[in-house]
């Protein structure tokens, strides 16, 4: 139940939501890809990283730049 849970997620995943990955990196996407994001976690560092690392969707606002 819980990977048919995380599995939606991801794939609803879109650019501007704020996530935080597995390891604790919180962020908001600038691009999605099919399998890779682009993650914003400070004012001049992007990152990319894999959708499935991706932990879970933070509410609007928790990300500040």
């Amino acid at each position: 139940k819980r990977a048919k849970e995380h599995s939606a997620m991801v794939s609803a995943l879109s650019k501007g939501d704020e996530v935080v990955t597995s390891h604790g990196i919180l962020g908001r996407i600038e691009k999605v890809d099919e399998q890779f994001l682009k993650l914003k976690i400070s004012a001049n560092t992007t990152i990319t990283i894999q959708r499935n690392s991706v932990g879970a969707v933070m509410p609007k606002g928790t990300y500040k730049d």
